[in-house]
Order: structure tokens, then sequence, then C-alpha cells
């Protein structure tokens, strides 16, 4: 089967043309969705995407990511989970294109992960359904890390991390990362998990909590018991490291975790979960990506059929 895919995410449109799980063409530009204002997401699609549609007048077409946040074309409301590729197609808000044709926008999940909590995902759910696990669990490292419950091939649970997010406010707009110089020593990540690991209380140390080690890490330069180009490094790996000790007190300790991610970021989380003794496998984002929607566009077929 032939499909049409916009990835649309906030800053970039990915523009895929797919057999079954193979990309026969590709298109991307920097139109992502924060560059658009209301109305003109139909047009850059057809702009990018339009020769496909001529060429291909029978192929589904999936959009996927922020496209269907507040800020994109339409909003598409989360499907609750648990949810597998059957719940997520059947829950795909239609949009008009051109001459009478729709594309589908993959609805992202909802889910609550503990009494209380909230948590929501969109464009990962597509990921982990093509990361290849059926039963286990699954890690999405990005500006917003999401670890990820698999039960028989359906997405069950999910928890998000401020990683991302918080290492680029401290490195940019904290007096605590400012000192940073370039290029950051690498040992600096080992450093951050080792004070990552001591605040877990698996150690034996006494918990003194991420505010307290973050504020230390200013001290420690200040004080010159830290290099500077250490401090960058240190603040991603007591941040991943913290992330990493919080997700496996959530989900339990597993035997392996699979990364999404491409190298150097995938390397980083071996290093920190082999600590733990868990096995790591690496899926690369973009085969995940066309497998999640390869398996979600087939259920929504059948559907129609």
């Amino acid at each position: 089967m032939r499909f049409i895919v916009a990835d649309w995410g906030t800053t970039r449109f990915r523009g895929y043309l797919i057999e079954n799980e193979t990309i026969l063409d590709e298109v991307s530009s920097d139109e992502g969705v924060s560059a658009l204002k209301a109305g003109e997401h139909r047009g850059v699609f057809l702009r990018q995407c339009g020769r496909w549609l001529e060429a291909e007048p029978a192929a589904p077409v999936l959009l996927v990511g922020m496209v269907g946040s507040r800020e994109g074309w339409v909003m598409a409301p989360y499907a609750t989970c648990p949810a597998g590729p059957a719940e997520i197609a059947g829950a795909m808000i239609p949009v008009d294109l051109d001459g009478g044709r729709k594309a589908h926008i993959v609805p992202g999940l909802f889910c609550e992960p503990a009494p209380g909590a909230s948590d929501v995902m969109r464009g990962e759910e597509t990921l982990v359904l093509g990361s290849g696990v059926e039963d286990g669990i699954v890690c999405s490292p990005g500006t917003h890390p999401k670890w990820i419950e698999m039960r028989a091939g359906r997405v069950q649970r999910f928890a998000t991390y401020m990683t991302g997010e918080m290492y680029a406010l401290l490195r940019e707009h904290s007096m605590i990362g400012r000192p940073a110089t370039e290029p950051g020593d690498p040992k600096g990540f080992d450093l951050g998990l080792d004070a990552a690991a001591r605040n877990s209380g698996e150690t034996g140390d006494r918990r003194v909590g991420l505010l307290h080690l973050l504020f230390g890490a200013r001290a420690a330069v200040v004080s010159g018991r830290m290099e500077t180009n250490l401090l960058g490094p240190y603040l991603s790996g007591l941040l991943t490291g913290d992330e990493i000790n919080s997700a496996l007190f959530q989900f339990d300790k597993p035997a392996s975790v699979t990364i999404l991610a491409d190298a150097p970021r995938a390397d980083l989380y071996v290093r920190a979960l082999a600590r733990h003794g868990i096995a790591a496998q690496i899926r690369a984002p973009k085969q995940a990506l066309i497998a999640g929607l390869a398996r979600i566009v087939r259920h929504h077929a059948q559907a129609a059929a």
C-alpha cells in the first residue's frame, strides 16, 4: 500500500511518499506549525506534497505531530490510553485537501499515569507503535522525553519529563548554566549521573533534592571546585539521571528499554541505563515513525473497507 505522510512539528515540515514501510520520496521545509497562521496549513501541504496527490489519487494521507494541536491545522482531540493502532486510527480527524480529497490527523494520546495526574503526547504515539515493542518499556528522548509502557502492542500508559526544556532554560536563561563554556567535557555528564544516583537514595546517601543539586552546580563553579567546561554536561547528566530514576520508580525496573533516538542522544541514555544494569536497544525515530504509520493506515483502510 502506498500512502502519503506529513510529519508536522513545531519548527519543521517533513513529507513522505511511502510504500508499505519504504520511503519512495521525501520533502522538508521550515514551515513548522509555529511559523504558520490559521488557514495556511492546507496551502503548505499542497505546495509540498501536491505532486504526490496527483500521482497517487487513491493513496491515504496521514498528518502526524503538532499539526493536530491548538496551534495546528485542526485541533484533534486526544485518544485515551490504553490504545493501539486500531483505537488511534478510529480517532483520526479528517481535513479537506483538494477536489474533495481528505487527509486524516493522527490524534495523539491522553493518559492518567497516577491518580490525579494527567499526561499527553502528540507524535510519539506513532513512533512507539513502530518501535517493535509489544510488551515492555520504550523511551523517546527529546525536549520532553516520554517513557511509555507497552502491553500487547498497545500504549498502556506513559510519563513525560521536562529534561530537555529544563536543560535549555538552565543554560540560556539561568545564572546556574551561564558560566558553562564550550566545548563541554563529557566527563561532566558522568559526574551529573553520579550526583543523580546519590540523590536517588539507592546508594545510602541522604536525598537532598534536585533543586538543591542544581544550585550546587553553580556553587561548585564559583568556588573553583568545578571547571566551567564540565558544567553543561554535568547539568545534562544530572537531569537525565533524575529523569531515569523517576521513570524506573514509576514503571518498575525493566530488564531492557528500547530507545527511540539517533546518536549521540541515544548513546547518553545507553550509558545512563547501563549504570542500573539495564540493557538498551536503539531504534531510529524515522524508521519507527514510518512503521507506526503503516500500522495505523492499515487499520484505517480495514475500517473504511
